[in-house]
């Protein structure tokens, strides 16, 4: 606790000299920052937000709390559908914050693919992340798209996986046989995709790797395997803000506090996710 309370007074005292903030005094008329809250949204998801025998805990989750309540806020959680994230942004939470990839894509109002940066502000990237395919051990391999034909694919609605899962379907515009006949069955969440696959009711499934590695590592699924053979590109993920807040440089702020205190390296190590952190923000000021 005393090494904890440390780490916050240190991250205080950074945003102290970037922001100006300054203690609230008992006779102060101002309202206390501590009665506000932040409402942060998530998916159920390991180890980013999830419940474990009855604890919610996740990496996101704990580095969540610990950000908001150095800025002043009380923090509370609520379940988002994430096919309607933005909706969910605009007008039931404050924040997404739940390994949101920060360089996919998604549609906008007008039906227009468009870089999500456009539809939200993001902080800084704090993790790296890729998608990948996973399937029981018994399931046959996939090499190549085509490996897909008459086989069925299942992935979270609105997620990045959801957009791998279309290009594979689509294949080469330009050559007809390269045309993939794949059926794709859309989820509620990825941990729901991967259920699907455990069960046997999907042969495949698009998940973020940090995810599939910890239903496969102790997380209960034994059998499931990360399927290996497509190259599947790096992502990031970062929080996301509704345009113009103004808690995103307030964020990036902690983000620089804690990996300087060694915080960040700590909580990553602590969820198994010390490969795949971020520590050094310099080349995304």
């Amino acid at each position: 606790m005393k090494k904890l309370l440390t780490l916050i007074l240190t991250a205080l005292m950074a945003l102290t000299a970037v922001f100006g903030l300054t203690a609230c005094k008992k006779d102060d008329t101002t309202v206390n920052p501590r009665d506000k809250y932040i409402v942060v949204g998530y998916t159920d998801y390991a180890p980013m937000n999830y419940n474990d025998n009855g604890v919610f805990k996740g990496f996101d989750t704990e580095l969540a709390i610990m950000t908001f309540e150095a800025l002043g806020y009380n923090v509370k959680f609520q379940v988002i559908n994430w096919q309607n994230k933005y909706v969910e942004l605009t007008n039931n939470v404050d924040c997404i914050w739940n390994g949101f990839t920060s360089n996919g894509k998604d549609e906008n109002e007008s039906g227009q693919v468009v870089e999500r940066a456009q539809l939200v502000d993001f902080t800084y990237n704090y993790m790296e992340n890729a998608q990948c395919i996973i399937r029981m051990s018994g399931t046959p391999a996939i090499t190549s798209p085509s490996d897909f034909t008459g086989k069925s694919l299942t992935f979270e609605n609105g997620s990045s996986g959801a957009s791998l899962a279309a290009s594979y379907k689509s294949g080469d515009a330009n050559d007809p046989s390269d045309d993939v006949n794949v059926m794709l069955e859309g989820s509620k969440t990825q941990m729901e995709a991967v259920q699907k696959v455990f069960s046997g009711s999907c042969p495949y499934a698009i998940v973020d790797l940090r995810l599939a590695q910890t239903a496969i590592n102790g997380g209960g699924y034994s059998g499931l395997t990360i399927n290996e053979g497509l190259d599947i590109g790096i992502e990031y993920y970062a929080v996301a803000f509704a345009k113009g807040s103004e808690l995103v440089e307030k964020v990036n702020t902690m983000f620089e506090a804690f990996s300087k205190t060694g915080y960040l390296l700590e909580l990553a190590t602590k969820y198994k996710l010390d490969n795949a952190v971020i520590l050094d923000f310099a080349n995304q000021k």
